[in-house]
């Protein structure tokens, strides 16, 4: 029997990880206020949590806005922000930013629900409680929340943004691109917002729209880890493999244990039939987090490589183990 070598490996596009990735970053935007600086576009940062207008509440003055911390916070030091500061807003932030992060959802809901009491009428606050509702994968609330804030704030980036994420959730492609594209002719501008779309874009063969895309976040955030392994992706689909390897490896210098990079990496490898190598990248994406989608894909394509190894080695039913001596004349 002869094995069948195996065919590329699919890459792992850095999508339903970083779905959500910017609401924590634009949420604070939308009042007015920055975003960290430095901070990772993969990480998933929170947004102030919000709660429906009462008549006997007076909306907030812009002062008053939840805004983001000056640096991502741990669960621990955003637990400690909340207890030293229990009446503000943005302590709340901290610490619902700092569980989404940590997958933990429901307690970050939580955190922003308690965030709704104190900035109830902020556009941000929806949007933070639209995010966390989506993670919970309870769509429709998070889609009331988003359109709260739509309501109040038009051109909240994050809004639209997370509206786009939402119509992916459903199904419906074409409002999801319509939603990203307006998020990305706002003010601040999203990065990610431009990598949604280039998926999209790709998605629908659309490869050099899907580029211009990427390279468009890139041009805002030279570090975002999504635009940098989704460009590679497509210049790998394109057959360019030593730019996309090159884009993968920069993602690892940000973010050593970004699984997408990693897994990609072993497609290149198990593509050259470097098979060795290809084995030990999927074994480390495994190593970082045995729970994810990639690392589902990173098994998947250990056993499929594995088997095409044992093959190959595998003498053909009904053939000598080894192949006879010649014989002398």
């Amino acid at each position: 029997m002869i094995a069948k070598r195996p065919g590329l490996f699919p890459l792992a596009l850095t999508a339903s990880a970083a779905l959500l990735a910017l609401v924590g970053l634009a949420l604070a935007q939308s009042e007015g206020s920055k975003a960290p600086a430095g901070a990772s576009a993969a990480a998933k940062p929170a947004a102030p949590a919000t709660a429906s207008k009462t008549a006997a509440s007076a909306a907030p003055s812009k002062s008053a806005a939840p805004t983001a911390p000056a640096k991502i916070l741990s669960v621990e030091e955003a637990q400690a922000l909340v207890k030293s500061a229990p009446k503000d807003p943005s302590s709340y932030l901290a610490l619902g930013s700092a569980y989404r992060r940590a997958g933990k959802p429901k307690e970050a809901l939580d955190a922003f629900q308690k965030m709704a009491a104190l900035a109830p009428n902020s556009p941000a606050t929806h949007v933070s409680l639209g995010a966390a509702y989506m993670d919970l994968k309870r769509y429709a609330e998070g889609q009331k929340e988003l359109k709260l804030a739509l309501k109040l704030d038009p051109n909240d980036a994050a809004a639209h943004y997370n509206m786009g994420n939402y119509y992916v959730q459903v199904g419906r492609r074409d409002d999801a691109a319509a939603s990203f594209k307006r998020a990305t002719e706002m003010k601040p501008p999203i990065p990610d917002a431009w990598v949604s779309l280039g998926l999209i874009q790709a998605e629908v063969g659309k490869a050099e729209d899907a580029i211009a895309s990427y390279k468009q976040a890139l041009a805002i955030d030279s570090t975002n880890v999504r635009a940098l392994c989704n460009l590679g992706n497509a210049q790998y689909g394109l057959g360019r493999i030593s730019d996309a390897t090159s884009l993968y490896r920069k993602a690892l210098k940000i973010d050593p244990k970004n699984q997408e990079a990693i897994y990609n990496l072993g497609v290149a490898f198990a593509d050259a039939q470097i098979f060795k190598e290809a084995m030990n990248y999927w074994h480390r994406v495994v190593s970082i987090d045995s729970t994810t989608t990639v690392a589902e894909s990173a098994r998947s394509s250990i056993e499929v490589l594995q088997q095409y190894l044992d093959q190959q080695k595998a003498p053909a039913v009904g053939a000598p183990a080894t192949a006879p001596a010649p014989t002398a004349h």
